[in-house]
């Protein structure tokens, strides 16, 4: 007796989930990203830190006597302390986030049924991060909206006679520009940190821990690696900080933004004098180079991408 067993077939996706495009899960992941709670929380506490950063800036005494007369320190001031509090709080804001909305769909278990319904592992991990990226970004803009208002009725309406503008050049707009592109390459990286401990550890919890001790380790490992040199009176300490990766993000545009001049009033009358942009923060205990910095970050972030891809790739959910 002869029977004929039917061909196994491997199960099909539904075809909505078949047809996903990554356009329509990014718009998908930007949805959950603003019904989160946490968002709305992160959004208004940037808010709050950034406008009050400002009217402590407003509120100096001596603010109008050094735009007049102290033009070039006065806008390196300005502009070194607005954008270091944007790398700062948008860092933050990048840490928490990511690890929200990876981390949850981990413990919620709602990955599985992602997975499940023929939505591919890297596809789905590609829209997170196109979406945390433009909410990011969005975020980034509207901190430098609230800046730049500030920063215009300041000048205005404290020198707006004396127009201290007028006295700075072109090379003061590209220095600018530097130091933008130092923000978004301290946003990217750190982005990216996020969510490489997040997709290892598969939970809010570790995302969070990891990412928010790590720069404080960072910026904090200057004190043993003193001691160290200390103790030993050896340079190999000192160098070590100079693949540290916070201290080195902290003084980027130390390294790659380059001098300015502008017009400065003096009692003997006007000189041009140059000035330099300065990162905020724990800087290394050795010279470092600009190639040598830009190398380094670029590591860190190779690295932390590749955790990311090989991990997502390579473990299986679990039930």
């Amino acid at each position: 007796m002869s029977a004929s067993a039917a061909p196994m077939t491997k199960p099909v996706a539904p075809a909505s989930y078949r047809r996903a495009s990554l356009t329509g899960l990014v718009r998908g992941e930007l949805r959950k990203i603003v019904h989160l709670r946490i968002t709305w929380a992160l959004l208004g506490l940037f808010t709050l830190f950034v406008v009050g950063s400002q009217l402590i800036l407003v509120g100096a005494s001596d603010t109008k006597d050094q735009l007049i007369h102290n033009t070039p320190g006065s806008f390196s001031n300005l502009v070194s302390g607005d954008l270091s509090i944007l790398r700062v709080f948008s860092g933050i804001a990048a840490l928490v986030l990511a690890a929200h909305v990876i981390g949850l769909e981990y413990q919620h278990g709602t990955i599985r049924i992602l997975l499940g319904r023929g939505v591919g592992r890297l596809q789905l991990l590609g829209a997170k991060m196109a979406a945390l990226t433009l909410v990011l970004l969005g975020l980034l803009g509207w901190g430098l909206l609230i800046q730049l208002a500030f920063a215009w009725g300041l000048v205005v309406g404290l020198a707006g006679d004396a127009a201290p503008w007028r006295r700075l050049g072109d090379d003061y707009w590209v220095s600018v520009r530097y130091y933008l592109l130092c923000v978004l390459i301290s946003l990217g990286v750190t982005l990216l940190l996020a969510v490489a401990a997040t997709v290892v550890g598969r939970s809010l919890a570790f995302g969070l821990a990891v990412g928010l001790s790590w720069f404080a380790v960072d910026n904090l490992a200057s004190i043993p690696l003193t001691l160290g040199y200390q103790f030993t009176h050896s340079d190999l300490w000192l160098k070590m900080s100079g693949f540290l990766l916070g201290p080195l993000l902290n003084r980027l545009p130390d390294y790659i933004a380059p001098p300015w001049h502008a017009t400065a009033q003096t009692p003997t009358g006007s000189v041009t004098v140059t000035s330099h942009f300065s990162g905020f923060g724990a800087l290394p205990l050795t010279p470092v180079s600009s190639a040598q910095a830009l190398t380094v970050i670029g590591a860190y972030a190779v690295v932390f991408a590749l955790i990311v891809v090989i991990v997502t790739w390579r473990r299986e959910t679990r039930d």
